[in-house]
């Protein structure tokens, strides 16, 4: 699980109106914190719903919004099911509250679309305000953000009726951690996770971990599915 994607972007800036710029700028490793690649990733929590009840609600969770239990999914195997109404945006919370470690969450999620109307998913490290991964199918788009504040856009063509799988993390970095690296990746689960990262970046923004969460949108009124949730840790 290198990290090392992120220090080799560009750095971002803050403007006038505090909010991320992006320029150029040559690599200078004496700037940057140096992030051991060799160091092991602690495993801190890991919930894949097989020993939980089906139609009961995980304790291992803690739901915000919504009528999340524990269903058989498309694979026949317990996933966290989110029905497809009332429409709406749905969220819970899970892990350890850790703050200053680098943090990875790891899911896979399966969703479908109906007619024009698309589901999207949300994932977020650091809580409910903390970094956010928005997938928008409809807007065939990524989105990175903290606190309705955006950083980045990216486009994304997703398909629906299969498993994907989504890598996320946040690292603290440059001197004093007064900056932050976002990574992810994403991939059909049926396929062999790529070696690069989708999208790497450092943000002009201090770290803050915490909490992991998720949100389900079933804007197609078609039922969302969760599994294979895991968060690790880097001191």
């Amino acid at each position: 699980m290198g990290v090392s994607g992120c220090l080799k972007q560009a750095i971002w800036n803050k403007s006038s109106n505090d909010k991320p710029t992006a320029r150029n700028a040559k690599k200078d490793d004496s700037e940057k914190k140096d992030i051991d690649e060799h160091k092991e990733w602690s495993l801190e929590f890991s919930e894949n719903f097989s020993s939980t009840e089906v139609n009961t609600e995980p304790e291992s969770i803690f739901i915000l919004d919504g009528a999340y239990t524990v269903q058989k999914g498309p694979n026949d195997d317990n996933s966290l099911f989110l029905p497809g109404t009332p429409m709406g945006d749905f969220g819970l919370l899970f892990g350890p509250r850790l703050r200053e470690n680098a943090l990875e969450l790891n899911f896979s999620f399966f969703a479908s679309k109906k007619g024009r109307r698309m589901p999207s998913i949300a994932a977020a490290i650091g809580g409910v305000r903390g970094y956010r991964l928005r997938l928008n199918p409809a807007a065939k788009n990524i989105v990175l953000s903290m606190d309705e504040n955006v950083f980045k856009e990216l486009p994304f063509h997703w398909v629906g009726d299969q498993w994907w799988s989504i890598r996320f993390q946040a690292l603290p970095c440059g001197d004093g951690d007064q900056s932050t690296c976002l990574q992810f990746k994403l991939w059909p689960k049926q396929d062999k996770e790529p070696n690069e990262w989708f999208f790497s970046q450092e943000f002009n923004i201090e770290y803050k971990g915490g909490k992991c969460a998720l949100w389900g949108f079933p804007y197609s009124s078609k039922p969302i599915f969760f599994d294979d949730l895991t968060i690790r840790s880097l001191l």
